[in-house]
C-alpha cells in the first residue's frame, strides 16, 4: 500500500514510487547521460571537474560546465541533493562559484582549460570564443532531486546582483524491481526563458495591508498584537509574501509564518518536537514538503489567546538560533 500523499508513477501494471539518491554522484552521472535532453541539443557540456578560484584561493569545483551555443552563455554546473545542509553547503558552494568567476585571471584560465579538452574544431575548441562568453556572464544551472523553500530563498539572494540562477528538479522513481523512471523538465531554445522564470524563484514581496484588507477589525487587531510581539524577538523580522507573512531571523532563516483566514490566522512554526512545548495542545504536526518546512501548525482568533501564541513562538525563535531546523 502506498503512503498517503506520496506521487507516483502507474505505467502498465508496475507503481513507481519516489526513489532517493544516497550519493550525489548517481544524480551527477544521471546528469552527464542526459545533458541534451536537459538543456537541448544545442549545447557543449564540459564533462570535466576543474576546480576554479579567487586571488585569494576562495574556490571549488564544479559539477560541469555548458555552452548554450543558441544564446553564447555559460553555465557552471552543479550537481546536488536536496538532503545536503542547504545553507552550510549548497549556498557555500554556489557563492565561492560567484567569488572565483569574479576574477579576470580566473575567467581567462578556464577559458583555455575548457578549449583544449575539445578537438573537433568546434568553435568551443576555440579560446578567445569560450572568453568571449564566459566574459559575457556565468550563470549556475543547479540540479537537483527536489526543491525545497530554503533552496528557493537561496536563489533569489544569488540572482540579486543579476546571475542567471536557475534550479532544475531531477526526479527518480523506481518500482519493486528496481527499475527507475526520471522526469525533468527539458530545456529546449524554445522551453528557455519560460521554464527560467518558473524556476528562478523571484519571490513577490506585498504590504501587509493587502493580506488583511478583506479581514474584520478583529482578526485585523490580532494580526499587529501579535506581529509586534514576534518582531520584539531577536533580530527577528517580518516580510509579508504573495501568500503568507514570514518571519525570520535572516533571508534563509524562518521560524514562524502566518496566514490571514477569514475568522483568524494561522501560524506555522519551526519546532524541535523532542523539545516543544504546548500545555494547551492548541497544535498539531505538519509533515514537512520541498515547498513547506515547517513542523507545528495552529490558529489564533482572538486578542485574549496572542499571549499564549507568542510562548509558542518563541520556542520556534529559538529553534532556528540554537540551529536545531
Amino acid at each position: 500500500m502506498q503512503k498517503e500523499g506520496v506521487p507516483v508513477i502507474i505505467l502498465g501494471d508496475e507503481v513507481f514510487s519516489p526513489h532517493s539518491y544516497k550519493l550525489e554522484s548517481e544524480l551527477e552521472k544521471l546528469a552527464v547521460e542526459h545533458a541534451e535532453e536537459l538543456f537541448g541539443k544545442n549545447i557543449h557540456f564540459f564533462n570535466v571537474k576543474r576546480k576554479i578560484a579567487s586571488k585569494t584561493d576562495i574556490g571549488s569545483i564544479p559539477d560541469g560546465y555548458l555552452v548554450d551555443l543558441a544564446s553564447d552563455k555559460f553555465f557552471i554546473i552543479e550537481v546536488e541533493l536536496s538532503s545536503h545542509d542547504i545553507v552550510g553547503h549548497i549556498m557555500s558552494q554556489l557563492f565561492k562559484f560567484k567569488m572565483a568567476m569574479d576574477s579576470p585571471g580566473t575567467r581567462n584560465d578556464l577559458a583555455k582549460f575548457l578549449a583544449g579538452t575539445v578537438s573537433d574544431g568546434s568553435k568551443v575548441s576555440d579560446t578567445s570564443y569560450l572568453a568571449r562568453v564566459i566574459e559575457k556572464g556565468v550563470g549556475i544551472f543547479i540540479i537537483i532531486d527536489s526543491i525545497s523553500e530554503q533552496l528557493r530563498e537561496v536563489v533569489e539572494h544569488l540572482a540579486k546582483d543579476g546571475t542567471d540562477v536557475r534550479a532544475i528538479p531531477f526526479e527518480t522513481y523506481a518500482n519493486s524491481r528496481n527499475q527507475f523512471v526520471h522526469k525533468f523538465t527539458t530545456f529546449t531554445r524554445e522551453a528557455l526563458e519560460q521554464e527560467a522564470k518558473k524556476w528562478t524563484f523571484k519571490w513577490t514581496t506585498v504590504p501587509i495591508a493587502k493580506h488583511l484588507e478583506k479581514s474584520d477589525e478583529t482578526v485585523k487587531e490580532v494580526f499587529e498584537k501579535l506581529s509586534q510581539a514576534i518582531c520584539c524577538l531577536p533580530n527577528a523580522k517580518q516580510v509579508t509574501r504573495k501568500g503568507w507573512t514570514t518571519f525570520q531571523t535572516s533571508p534563509l532563516k524562518n521560524f514562524c509564518t502566518i496566514k490571514i483566514l477569514k475568522d483568524g490566522l494561522e501560524v506555522s512554526l519551526k519546532a524541535d518536537k523532542k523539545t516543544f512545548k504546548d500545555k494547551k495542545g492548541i497544535t498539531r504536526d505538519l509533515k514537512r514538503t520541498p515547498a513547506w518546512t515547517f513542523d507545528k501548525v495552529f490558529t489564533v482568533k482572538s486578542p485574549d489567546e496572542v499571549e499564549y501564541a507568542v510562548s509558542l513562538i518563541k520556542q520556534a525563535h529559538e529553534c532556528i538560533c540554537a540551529g536545531k531546523r
